[in-house]
């Protein structure tokens, strides 16, 4: 079940590289106060890089083969949560857009 998730999530996507431009253009939008994230997704995404990053694993990284799987799949859980709010940002970017103001 775990598996079959995680490689639809990579399917989902497996065009990510064109969505970086688009996050960092996000994240840049939501430091000046022009966009504002869903918290879920950025503290998600956050606790993973927090979490891979440090020493601590549920499974232990000496365990061959599955000692690293609990930072892969967390990796894309994480990834996965970034690029919904990637796809919202660009639903705003859109709707801002389509907005003309009458003065």
């Amino acid at each position: 079940m775990k598996l079959k998730k995680l490689i639809g999530i990579i399917f989902t996507h497996r065009r990510f590289l064109s969505k970086f431009p688009d996050l960092f253009r996000m994240l840049r939008a939501s430091l000046l106060g022009h966009y504002k994230p869903g918290i879920k997704n950025l503290f998600i995404s956050l606790f993973v890089i927090v979490y891979v990053i440090s020493p601590l694993d549920l499974i232990p990284g000496f365990l061959v083969g599955i000692g690293i799987l609990d930072d892969i799949t967390l990796t894309f859980l994480a990834l996965s949560k970034l690029f919904k709010e990637v796809d919202k940002f660009r639903e705003w970017e859109k709707q801002k857009e389509s907005i003309i103001v009458i003065k």
